[in-house]
């Protein structure tokens, strides 16, 4: 019995609640973080009942491989995003500072569009605004503090707006990587088994040749969107633990310590991705184990009980009918 074809039926499962978990969350706050999440584990909960679909057929279908493909590495960007807006509402990231979170990502999105300039010239489409945005915020380094263009960078690159940003482009991203999931042919021999595939459903050879087109794509999201999720992650905890000792003149290792699990979590499923697109199958066990710690460190910072996770099922709960 091949045991990793179970993990993608798991994994769906715990997304799944994962997602209307936020989902009430975000009836009950209204954040813009919590609708970014909601999204991110809807998609989680897609690819990975695709991946069960799979294992269940014993075979992929083309199409449905190519939109999973997709949407596998949105997903990423969709939870990366949610901290970018959690920032922006708690101030971390302002008007003040924008410029230094706009040059951490842009240089992401200019390395990678540049050296993969090389395979097509596609990736102009994505250097040339990455490359705005670079010139951009560092010109913001280099200007005095009291100045008309910084003051007018502080009044309309805000920590919400620099997120918005970061969606939008990631977007654009997107619709480009959707036209060339489209129109790139897949492996079909490698399709035939229902096995976990990852990226290697693009390859038209053996893995020694460079990698498709639209697996280029893919780093695009998945390190900008892993970058703002474990970071956030992490420096929540440390920012945390750093206003603790301030005001109690010690730490207390516990308190935040939901960000540490939802920060491993998406470190175990980077890794994973990472390692499985060389064709060594460790991505969905690792999904499994990044949902596990993630759902666990969101139900530690919201407190969920158990009878209310009960009622997330219950529709009546979320959609309540309209006073006429």
């Amino acid at each position: 019995m091949d045991y990793n074809a179970v993990f993608p039926f798991i994994t769906s499962f715990l997304s799944l609640l994962f997602f209307f978990s936020v989902l009430e969350q975000y009836f009950r706050k209204h954040k813009l973080q919590q609708l970014m999440w909601a999204i991110a584990m809807l998609l989680f909960f897609v690819t990975a009942g695709f991946e069960a679909l799979a294992v269940a057929l014993q075979s992929w279908n083309p199409i449905i491989y190519k939109i999973y493909y997709v949407l596998a590495a949105v997903q990423v960007t969709f939870m990366g995003v949610g901290v970018l807006y959690l920032f922006g509402t708690r101030d971390i990231i302002n008007g003040n500072n924008s410029h230094k979170a706009l040059f951490i990502f842009s240089l992401i999105w200019f390395f990678f569009s540049l050296i993969f300039l090389s395979r097509s010239m596609v990736f102009l489409l994505i250097l040339i605004p990455s490359t705005v945005f670079l010139l951009s915020s560092t010109l913001i380094f280099f200007l005095p503090t009291v100045n008309p263009i910084r003051e007018w960078w502080k009044r309309y690159l805000t920590g919400i707006n620099f997120a918005h940003l970061f969606l939008g482009f990631s977007l654009y991203i997107t619709l480009i990587m959707t036209y060339f999931a489209i129109v790139t042919p897949v492996n079909l021999s490698i399709l035939s088994h229902g096995s976990e595939v990852s990226g290697l459903g693009w390859q038209q050879s053996d893995l020694g040749t460079g990698r498709a087109l639209v697996r280029l794509f893919s780093p695009l999201h998945t390190v900008p969107g892993g970058i703002a999720l474990i970071g956030g992650g992490f420096y929540s905890y440390y920012a945390w633990q750093r206003s603790i000792k301030k005001q109690l003149s010690h730490y207390e290792w516990k308190t935040g310590i939901f960000n540490l699990y939802i920060a491993v979590g998406a470190l175990i499923l980077g890794q994973g991705a990472f390692f499985s697109g060389f064709g060594l199958g460790t991505l969905y066990i690792s999904e499994v184990i990044s949902v596990f710690f993630m759902y666990f460190g969101f139900l530690e910072s919201d407190r969920i009980s158990k009878d209310k996770i009960v009622s997330l099922f219950r529709i009546t709960h979320i959609i309540k009918p309209q006073m006429v």
